[in-house]
């Protein structure tokens, strides 16, 4: 998935582009102290990628606060004195985070501080997984006690799974008129199992684009769910974008991140990450009412 790329104020703000187009381990005898939430604050729940440089400080973005199951925005996109206000207070130096993958806590991060972009603000962090993230995917980080705390069910797909969904992306696209001569143009950019209402049965969730040389551009984002006492699924979301690349040749495909149950209610929800017109944000769904709908997006910066 497409990393969190930070960039550096200059000379003031630049301009938003219109948001709707994209819309521990330390030493063995010595862990970190946990900062519990206090009851009257909202739990942060945010993005942490590695560094491109070998061993440097991981990346955070904030993407969500959560109160009784209310999801709400962290701070005022558009207002640099609440990101700074944000910042002092969650993203202050010396505050450990507890870090998910696939549900389940895989270790933690120790805030170093945070920085300025250029429309928002990025913390940084020292990550302590034991390896347990791999080095191309990102995780959530969260400073709640309770969100998170089944088993990480996040894993590669088998062979037979990965045949079995890429046999129902070649229907999607075809449904969606795609010739069937591109259909090996299709490329996989994620594709994960991961459980996500804790029956012990991996849903697929997986990213794919199809770009031709006249930059025609087919971006699919696909949550394929497991058919009870089978092993056939059935497409439970299916985001499907067909456009025509700009001149700069920015792109609006949505990537997955990671699933958290945010609310309680033993199905998690999905995060994504949205590319964008030189800047990218943040997108969660929710499985509602048997259907899985997009609830919520956050802006993750943009140049």
């Amino acid at each position: 998935m497409k990393r969190i790329v930070v960039r550096y104020k200059s000379i003031g703000l630049l301009p938003l582009f219109v948001l709707s187009s994209l819309l521990g381990v330390t030493r063995a005898d010595k862990r970190p102290n946990f900062v519990i939430q206090p009851k009257s604050r909202a739990a942060l729940v945010a993005v942490i990628s590695r560094n491109d440089e070998p061993d440097g400080p991981a990346n955070m973005d904030a993407i969500v606060l959560v109160e009784n199951g209310k999801l709400r925005r962290p701070y005022a996109e558009q207002s640099e004195a609440a990101q700074n206000n944000f910042g002092a207070i969650y993203f202050k130096a010396g505050r450990t985070l507890r870090v998910t993958f696939g549900g389940g806590e895989i270790g933690t991060a120790k805030v170093t501080g945070f920085q300025s972009g250029c429309n928002n603000i990025h913390a940084r962090a020292t990550l302590f997984d034991n390896g347990r993230l791999p080095a191309a995917l990102s995780a959530l980080a969260t400073d709640s006690d309770s969100l998170g705390r089944n088993a990480s069910s996040r894993r590669a797909p088998t062979g037979d799974e990965r045949a079995a969904i890429m046999k129902m992306v070649r229907q999607i696209y075809l449904g969606r008129r795609t010739p069937q001569t591109l259909l090996n143009s299709i490329t996989t950019t994620n594709l994960t199992a991961t459980d996500l209402n804790r029956d012990g049965v991996n849903e697929l969730i997986g990213s794919f684009v199809l770009q031709t040389k006249a930059k025609d551009r087919r971006d699919l984002l696909l949550i394929a769910e497991p058919q009870k006492g089978t092993a056939t699924f059935k497409a439970g979301l299916v985001d499907f974008q067909s456009y025509k690349l700009p001149a700069e040749e920015f792109d609006s495909a949505r990537d997955f991140i990671d699933q958290l149950d945010l609310d309680g209610d033993n199905v998690a929800e999905v995060f994504v990450q949205q590319h964008g017109f030189d800047g990218y944000a943040y997108a969660i769904y929710k499985k509602v009412t048997g259907r899985w709908r997009e609830i919520y997006t956050f802006l993750g910066d943009a140049c």
